[in-house]
């Protein structure tokens, strides 16, 4: 390549802003500054008096509400029903759909429509953000991102339209079915209908599923429900779709839908026989709509936020149970926060395979468990575990006249980003309201991301090896 062309094309290069932003910054920190990005300008939007039916409330109340939004949380300062007009409402589908997909993925998809082909950098950066583990065709990942989204809400919206026109007629209910929809998906657990989530829907069967199958679809990642969609359609190719479908699966896919499974079973059950006798859930509902209502909870726990029960009537146990599901959250790749089914998985295989002498490494679907993704889950849990310690005993601080119990419980539903409540939000003071809105942050962006980003890779030093500690442990 002659001089001038060659000049003309790295002129052209560094009109990329996205391969600048990647040459330059880390892709866990590009992630960061377009959370934060989206976040303030949807709380600028949303302090608009254009956005508010009621007096406009105070600046940090939008603020907590944009990060939950684009967090994908669902805890709320105030009642979205009550305080936000329809552009106010149209502002928050955008927030959950950019938080649930992720900006960058956004980005990538508006990039595409430019007709210009990816940088390898830039497919690195996209890639990184969009949880794919390799470059391969990035673009058409991307693109299948967003036709499953299409897909998957526009099911729900059509499923929702169905109740939401016969109760609230044909414009509004074809909004509040959209609106319901999409954040059902993105597991963002916002509604625009009461100020008690889904309870009013408790014994409807069509409103319950619906958002059950959104919750679950979205929550099981991307990645899986590629994996599925092949599977199949290989299958009908061949003329063999159901035949021993699940040997051709792979690994990651098959612990996300067995550990998935065992969670909803496991909670709906649980749920059951904690809140058999309490009068003030389970006890005053038929055998039919306390089954579904003990179904949606469980399903409501892989992060999603809606209830179709009132949160603050469960009793204590019920709570405390909530919390640990919470913290397991959804699969990666998906809309979903908490440490992750796989990382749980993979944490509870160690654990049994090491009381068993006889095998030497963790096993889990027949593979071993290498090290260096048992330190990553053991770290994801740590990190977990000490910034709620330090959060609740900061809440404990700033909120001296509630219950241990509900600060706990909100400080689990914010990092794991759920969003039920046992209904204290609304009343946290304004430091109170800060934690809730880091831990929201960390949540969505995972804490080993966060700490990526503004961590300094160690000089490479001499591969020492030392002897082994002599230490006493237990």
């Amino acid at each position: 390549m002659n001089e001038p062309l060659q000049t003309l094309h790295l002129w052209r290069r560094r009109l990329s802003p996205a391969e600048r932003l990647a040459r330059s910054n880390r892709p866990e920190k590009l992630l960061l500054y377009s959370f934060l990005a989206l976040i303030l300008t949807g709380s600028f939007l949303l302090n608009l008096p254009i956005a508010n039916l009621r007096p406009k409330v105070p600046y940090l109340d939008n603020l907590f509400v944009a990060v939950s939004a684009v967090c994908v949380t669902g805890l709320s300062t105030v009642t979205v029903a009550e305080q936000y007009s329809l552009f106010g409402r149209i502002v928050l589908i955008l927030l959950m759909q950019a938080g649930g997909l992720g900006p960058m993925t956004i980005i990538a998809v508006l990039m595409q429509q430019t007709r210009r082909r990816m940088d390898t950098v830039e497919k690195k950066l996209f890639a990184a953000t969009a949880g794919k583990s390799d470059l391969y065709d990035v673009p058409r990942y991307i693109r299948r991102i967003m036709l499953y989204t299409i897909v998957f809400e526009g099911i729900g919206f059509v499923l929702l339209s169905l109740r939401m026109t016969q109760i609230y007629g044909m414009g509004t209910g074809l909004f509040n079915a959209l609106f319901l929809a999409v954040s059902a998906f993105t597991n963002a657990g916002f509604d625009c209908i009461a100020s008690d989530s889904l309870v009013m829907f408790a014994g409807d069967p069509l409103v319950n599923m619906t958002v059950m199958l959104l919750i679950v679809t979205g929550g099981l990642g991307f990645v899986v429900w590629f994996e599925l969609y092949d599977l199949i359609k290989s299958r009908l190719n061949s003329g063999n779709v159901f035949r021993r479908r699940h040997r051709y699966l792979s690994v990651h896919a098959r612990i996300v839908l067995k550990t998935t499974a065992v969670l909803l079973v496991l909670g709906t059950v649980l749920f059951a026989i904690l809140e058999g006798d309490n009068s003030g859930t389970l006890a005053s509902m038929g055998k039919a709509e306390g089954l579904l209502a003990c179904m949606f909870q469980s399903v409501t726990l892989r992060t999603a936020g809606f209830a179709t029960v009132v949160i603050g009537r469960c009793s204590r146990p019920t709570l405390l149970l909530m919390c640990g599901f919470m913290l397991v959250g959804g699969s990666p790749g998906g809309t979903a926060g908490g440490i992750k089914t796989t990382t749980a998985a993979v944490l509870y295989a160690t654990a049994r395979n090491s009381l068993n002498e006889d095998k030497k490494d963790a096993v889990v679907e027949h593979r071993r468990i290498s090290p260096d993704l048992l330190k990553h889950a053991f770290m994801i849990l740590s990190l977990y575990v000490g910034i709620l310690y330090v959060a609740i005993m900061l809440l404990c601080i700033f909120e001296p006249g509630k219950l241990l119990l509900s600060l706990i419980f909100e400080a689990f539903s914010a990092i794991a980003t759920v969003g039920i409540s046992t209904g204290i939000t609304a009343s946290l003071s304004t430091l109170g309201k800060a934690v809730i809105m880091v831990l929201m942050f960390i949540g969505r962006l995972g804490p080993l991301s966060l700490y990526t980003a503004f961590h300094k890779a160690p000089r490479a030093r001499s591969h020492a090896s030392y002897p082994d500690a002599d230490i006493i442990i237990g």
